[in-house]
């Protein structure tokens, strides 16, 4: 039981110092802190969400979704132009090879959760939604798997990531809708 209240003071303060750097809006509405303490990695989705200030001023449980799902949208979109860019020196090579796949799985995933995820959110299937933003959630690691198959490192790495991480902190944030 002293584990769970050490547990609850360390997030306290945990987004406490991570909301310090947040705008002014946090203070008067803490719907996003409220949200992500229910996640697993409260910190990670507090991380996140910053990356977007709107999500300062969103008021309600939806408009925190809605903008975690815009950004794992945003950070797909930006991961195509970021291979596309790699791409270009590495045009029949095998890292040329793993990296068309990636950028496959990028667009692939940029296009569902532009258009079929933001229109099923918006229409509140979030069950629907939740299934795209999964999908497009293991895009990194099959862009990391295609690299490591050839025996080499991904120059991806970092954008693989960020792809896992704000897709699954926008399905979390998703997932707490759909009990609504």
């Amino acid at each position: 039981m002293a584990r769970a209240g050490t547990s609850v003071a360390i997030l306290l303060i945990v987004l406490a110092g991570v909301s310090s750097g947040l705008p002014a809006a946090y203070a008067n509405t803490n719907m996003a802190a409220r949200m992500c303490v229910k996640t697993r990695n409260p910190t990670l989705c507090m991380v996140v969400l910053k990356v977007n200030p709107k999500s300062a001023y969103a008021s309600t449980e939806q408009e925190v979704g809605s903008v975690a799902l815009q950004i794992a949208s945003d950070t797909a979109e930006y991961n195509v132009g970021v291979i596309v860019n790699l791409n270009k020196g590495n045009l029949g090579t095998p890292e040329g090879g793993a990296l068309a796949q990636c950028l496959w799985a990028y667009q692939d995933a940029d296009n569902n959760l532009k258009h079929n995820a933001r229109i099923g959110f918006d229409r509140g299937d979030y069950v629907g939604t939740m299934a795209l933003v999964s999908a497009a959630e293991v895009v990194g690691d099959l862009c990391e798997n295609a690299f490591k198959t050839m025996g080499k490192i991904s120059p991806l790495s970092m954008i693989d990531r960020q792809m896992v991480e704000r897709c699954g902190v926008a399905y979390e944030l998703i997932t707490l809708l759909n009990h609504e």
